[in-house]
């Protein structure tokens, strides 16, 4: 007889675990509805909005608008499938073949919203001749994805001071008809909601503003084209600016796109010879700039010559010879000016710079240099000038000629994305061709079946110090040798 109570219990506490998982259910998959914005972290500008609806439709804006169908995957993943496919680029291949990489769908990871993530591309290649898909594959970004509740109000003064803003701009040349590229410019605001802007080729034009709830909205000229560009705050940074997302309307082509960027306010600074002086950072790259005012990019590619010039900008220019591709010294008279780099302080946190970078650069061999626009980039400078151990961040294009007991053998690492999206390490020397990984600091190279790990040593600017071995050795039983650079920098001798 006392079974019935029991069961009853359980009947209950069944019921219960039942609601509170259809609640729990009904809950992870109606919080996605609404608005939102994917920040991508490693394509430049790159933005979409996101709007979600309960009957699973959902609508994608990047530089056009598509519609698509969204699901919960798991992992609090959300999966969404566009009804067409998206173009991001084309690639002219041949003559007669194109390949078109379009977007076909999204998969979006949904927990810490407002907080760094990730999501992936699927992407698939078409054939723009032959009308067919080539191949498909999928790419992980690193992004932040902001429901649009969270973006945050505009707390900044804007009046009375200056600021460079990303994307507000676009540079273009009339005898080259077909070029196109973003630009940074300098913003002043006025109190009656009035204003100016100084484009990239130093001339001015009048700009209206006005703030209304959360949105920033200005109207100005960008050449000839009335633009509508409305900024949402994501994220103040340093108390100096802040990270938005936007929409930039062409007024009279009615086209939109959506893009995220940086607006600095200016500081009254300029660089200087001791400031410039590290290693500085950038998107997974960096540059030695060295006392003696030579620069050195991810320590084994290309040298260059740097200075601060007459602005308080940090120069530096890629010289070109026509044998002998890039060089730091001219052998002889043959040599020209190929880039042109600048570097514009706009502010300074600590170790971190607020920079306008911008370059100039040729559209044929010899060709006179153009703007090909300006952007704003953090760079965080470090004291340390070169590495202490091998990374994958130097040897993703790299030549060196491995110096030992009098030899010399050239040897030449790359990696190389594959269709798939995956990204393959790969060593040709004159043993063969191998792959390479770096494992602790160490350079482990697979060629003709054989495994050779080279530790670094010591490190110079014109090369590596190492001691190499077999698997199962150590130091104490490899031999010396020295990875020497291409870029001919030489040693550095300090003072």
């Amino acid at each position: 007889m006392k079974i019935k109570p029991i069961n009853t219990l359980l009947l209950f506490a069944m019921l219960l675990l039942g609601s509170v998982s259809a609640s729990a259910f009904a809950k992870h998959t109606t919080h996605i509805q609404g608005h939102y914005f994917l920040v991508d972290h490693d394509v430049v500008n790159q933005a979409y909005k996101l709007t979600f609806r309960p009957n699973k439709q959902a609508t994608l804006f990047g530089d056009t608008k598509v519609t698509g169908r969204w699901q919960w995957q798991p992992k609090q993943q959300i999966h969404i499938q566009l009804d067409q496919p998206l173009t991001q680029y084309e690639l002219l291949m041949a003559e007669d073949e194109t390949h078109i990489y379009q977007l076909t769908a999204l998969t979006v990871n949904t927990q810490n919203l407002g907080q760094d993530t990730h999501y992936t591309q699927h992407i698939q290649v078409w054939h723009k001749e032959a009308q067919r898909v080539l191949r498909t594959f999928t790419q992980v970004n690193n992004a932040k994805l902001v429901q649009q509740r969270q973006l945050q109000k505009w707390q900044t003064q804007l009046v009375n001071k200056t600021w460079e803003i990303e994307y507000i701009d676009e540079v273009t040349h009339a005898e080259v008809s077909w070029f196109k590229a973003a630009s940074t410019a300098s913003v002043t605001f006025n109190e009656d909601g009035t204003g100016t802007i100084q484009h990239w080729d130093n001339t001015q034009s009048a700009l209206i503003w006005k703030m209304r709830g959360k949105k920033l909205i200005l109207h100005y000229q960008s050449g000839n084209t009335p633009i509508k560009y409305v900024l949402r705050v994501v994220d103040y940074i340093d108390d100096i600016g802040l990270r938005f997302v936007a929409k930039q309307v062409d007024k009279t082509a009615k086209k939109a796109r959506w893009i995220h960027g940086l607006m600095v306010e200016k500081q009254d600074i300029v660089l200087t010879h001791e400031q410039v002086v590290g290693q500085w950072h950038a998107f997974g790259r960096y540059h030695d700039y060295y006392p003696d005012q030579v620069a050195v990019a991810n320590i084994a590619h290309t040298a260059s010559k740097w200075s601060v010039d007459s602005m308080g900008q940090l120069y530096r220019e890629k010289l070109d010879h026509p044998e002998l591709g890039t060089v730091l010294r001219c052998p002889d008279n043959s040599c020209y000016v190929s880039c042109q780099f600048y570097y514009e302080l706009l502010a300074k946190k600590g170790n971190t710079l607020y920079v306008n970078f911008y370059f100039y650069s040729e559209f044929y061999p010899q060709g006179p240099l153009k703007m090909q626009g300006k952007r704003i980039i953090q760079v965080e400078v470090r004291n340390q000038l070169g590495v202490d151990e091998f990374s994958d961040s130097f040897l993703g294009y790299t030549n060196m000629t491995l110096e030992s007991d009098g030899s010399s053998a050239p040897y030449f690492f790359s990696m190389m994305p594959t269709p798939d999206g995956q990204t393959v390490s790969e060593v040709t020397s004159p043993e063969g061709t191998g792959t390479f990984a770096v494992v602790e600091g160490k350079l482990h190279t697979f060629i003709n079946q054989q495994e050779v790990i080279y530790e670094m040593t010591k490190f110079r600017r014109d090369g590596i110090e190492v001691c190499y071995y077999p698997l199962g050795e150590s130091c104490l039983t490899g031999n010396s040798a020295v990875f020497k650079f291409s870029h001919d920098a030489g040693p550095f001798i300090a003072d």
